[in-house]
């Protein structure tokens, strides 16, 4: 069974979405192909279509490390997708809820933060993917160290314990970074 989160259901048994995202499909500049290949599963699947880049396709589940994106593409196909293969992803709202998709963490995208840390973690990891699964980026962010709320990449939704940032003084420095290691204006 595919490692996967699983979506709320009412008494009807219909699932329930409030938002769906809906990005494009852009390969990786070494893949000749220009196009993405769909897997049955996520971390291995096999090949079950293939579909050119800018193709637009809707997000319906993650795998729990974040790095799989399950998706419906053209036709109602669907299938797993690498999920740095998503590009100019956007949220079409299924409700009259906000939209969201300017927050991560649930702290607005410009906010001023500095980092924390903790006894353990007195310089805070910096991760790939929100949640702690996610591998580390090569640099880490000391006490004290003043950073900004930025939005995150393509296809990496908000979470609510994680916060994408990046540092006022290395701009090209930026990451995952747990919410309590971190404190905002």
């Amino acid at each position: 069974m595919a490692d996967q989160w699983t979506p709320w259901v009412n008494q009807n048994n219909e699932i329930l979405l409030a938002q769906q995202q809906v990005c494009q499909l852009q390969s990786s500049p070494a893949d000749s192909r220009a196009g993405v290949d769909f897997r049955d599963q996520p971390n291995g699947g096999r090949n079950i279509a293939f579909f050119n880049n800018g193709t637009s396709v809707t997000v319906i589940n993650r795998s729990n490390d974040g790095q799989w994106t399950q998706v419906t593409g053209p036709n109602n196909s669907q299938g797993w997708v690498y999920t740095p293969y998503l590009q100019n992803c956007n949220t079409r709202s299924g409700s009259q809820l906000p939209d969201t998709g300017d927050r991560t963490g649930g702290v607005p995208v410009g906010t001023i933060c500095r980092a924390i840390g903790s006894p353990e973690y007195p310089n805070i990891p910096v991760r790939d993917f929100p949640n702690a699964k996610g591998y580390n980026m090569p640099f880490n962010f000391a006490k004290n160290t003043p950073l900004r709320v930025t939005e995150p990449p393509a296809g990496q939704e908000s979470q609510s314990k994680w916060v994408y940032v990046q540092s006022v003084q290395t701009p090209q420095q930026m990451g995952w970074v747990w919410r309590p290691y971190i404190q905002c204006n």
